[in-house]
């Protein structure tokens, strides 16, 4: 008998965020079906043309339907093949172009936090994880600039004094620990 412990596990299949891949794989459908439906009225308009004609002259000189249709089909395949291959290739620029802009605008957001600006939005761009992402940036960054405007206003405070020696130390020491949690 086989123990079970003894056989390594299988990984699963690990994907990339399916919020990405949804817009995308939906952009390309869309671009397959509307080629798809422009190539079948071309075709359809085409051979609508085509067979009269060769019922006309007689179909003799022919040994089937398809030498009646080769040429105009082949011609429509590769017109089909070529719009649809640029059109995607179009698409993929596109979301190259946006990921890059997403990616560049938190990465500059990132820069500025570390230079001290806090309050300027990252404003990713149109793709739904580098909005979120940059959604998350803004957030931490507007948690991280309260309170520094909260230890702002109490050393304000504690500068102004009237308060005993023992409070000072007490508040003192606790405006310290809120600064190292912000920056260690």
């Amino acid at each position: 008998m086989k123990n079970p412990a003894l056989h390594p596990r299988r990984t699963g299949i690990r994907y990339v965020s399916p919020r990405f891949q949804g817009s995308a794989a939906l952009a390309f459908a869309v671009i397959i079906a509307t080629g798809g439906a422009i190539f079948w009225y071309l075709v359809d308009s085409a051979f609508q043309r085509v067979f009269p004609h060769a019922a006309i002259r007689g179909h003799y000189a022919f040994d089937s339907a398809y030498d009646i249709v080769r040429d105009l089909l082949a011609w429509h395949l590769a017109g089909l093949f070529v719009g649809v291959f640029l059109t995607g290739s179009v698409l993929v620029l596109l979301l190259v172009a946006a990921t890059r802009h997403g990616i560049g605008k938190a990465v500059d957001s990132l820069r500025a936090s570390a230079d001290g600006d806090l309050s300027t939005p990252t404003g990713t761009g149109p793709i739904g994880e580098f909005d979120r992402f940059g959604k998350k940036i803004d957030a931490a960054r507007s948690d991280t600039l309260a309170s520094v405007l909260k230890i702002r206003s109490e050393a304000a405070a504690l500068a102004a004094g009237g308060i005993s020696p023992e409070e000072f130390r007490l508040r003192w020491d606790e405006l310290k620990h809120r600064i190292r949690r912000i920056a260690p």
